[in-house]
């Protein structure tokens, strides 16, 4: 290990489930390690394999980039990576990691929960600030969960300074005024930023919060995203 490394649970390619560019074949790294806890009722975080217990390996970043251009020799027109975790923001080397994956010619997403500013250059930042009913309600994790899920400093930082998306993982109704205020607060007045997704870890609580989602971007006028991958291979690692 060198100390260009990056704590990394898995490699793979698969379809970007998720947001604006949903559908599109990529390369994805997963960072292992979260300094969030969400959970949803008895629902936790649908990747807990990198946050609740949080699992993986340290690799040097060319180590990592070894592994991407195996998997692009494989798939030679995938040309989108996307970095996600996890949290991404916690790996120090995240900016070295996200040079590497540049210079050897992809577009490249992070997806971050928006607590963390870190100047990265990247092509694409996918922002899911998360709401209130996301606090592991009983738990040890309760406090500091709350205290650090929601920094407006850092997603003004990133709204100002990146291409970027919000979204919003609803698990009721009662989410909608603290989105109204979230973007209120964030100053975002364009719709087609704003990405409404259900919460659920599988195709029965993604079913029943979905109408949810697609009823108030209707009276909104926000985007509706699914969990595409969820749908399609369920909820496992890898996809």
């Amino acid at each position: 290990m060198t100390a260009a490394s990056v704590y990394i649970h898995e490699i793979f390619v698969s379809i970007q489930g998720e947001g604006r560019y949903i559908g599109r074949p990529s390369i994805f790294v997963r960072i292992s390690g979260c300094n969030l806890r969400c959970k949803w009722g008895d629902t936790p975080c649908d990747t807990a394999y990198t946050s609740w217990e949080a699992t993986g390996e340290m690799l040097d970043i060319a180590t990592v980039m070894a592994r991407v251009s195996e998997l692009h020799s494989d798939h030679a027109h995938v040309d989108h990576l996307v970095i996600t975790g996890g949290e991404p923001m916690l790996q120090p080397k995240l900016p070295t990691l996200v040079k590497a994956v540049q210079a050897a010619g992809f577009f490249v997403t992070i997806e971050t929960n928006g607590t963390r500013y870190v100047e990265l250059g990247a092509d694409f930042i996918s922002l899911s600030p998360k709401l209130r009913t996301s606090a592991p309600v009983g738990t040890n994790f309760e406090q500091r969960h709350e205290a650090e899920r929601y920094n407006p400093e850092a997603l003004r930082q990133w709204l100002a300074s990146n291409d970027c998306q919000l979204k919003f993982v609803v698990d009721s109704a009662d989410d909608e005024p603290e989105i109204v205020l979230i973007l209120a607060e964030l100053g975002v007045h364009d719709p087609a930023r704003v990405y409404l997704m259900p919460q659920g870890v599988c195709i029965e609580q993604l079913a029943a919060t979905a109408r949810i989602c697609v009823d108030l971007c209707i009276a909104h006028g926000w985007r509706y995203t699914p969990r595409a991958h969820i749908e399609i291979y369920g909820n496992s690692p890898g996809t």
